[in-house]
């Protein structure tokens, strides 16, 4: 039995299924799940922005990424 886990994506706030992530990312003995690419590579350049302001509310829908 295999369940997934919901989190949010540091960089826009989207919630993003653990499972079907477009990318994760180990920082500060953490793992980030993001919802497409580019806020991957946005949060890889400069993690410290990203967790010094946690995105605001989660969003629905798309990824913000395209």
């Amino acid at each position: 039995m295999s369940s997934t886990t919901a989190v949010k994506d540091p960089v826009c706030g989207m919630e993003v299924e653990t499972a079907n992530a477009a990318g994760h990312t180990e920082h500060a003995g953490q793992t980030y799940y993001f919802c497409g690419s580019a806020c991957k590579e946005k949060f890889d350049k400069n993690p410290a922005q990203y967790l010094d302001k946690q995105a605001g509310k989660p969003k629905s829908g798309h990824c913000c990424c395209g």
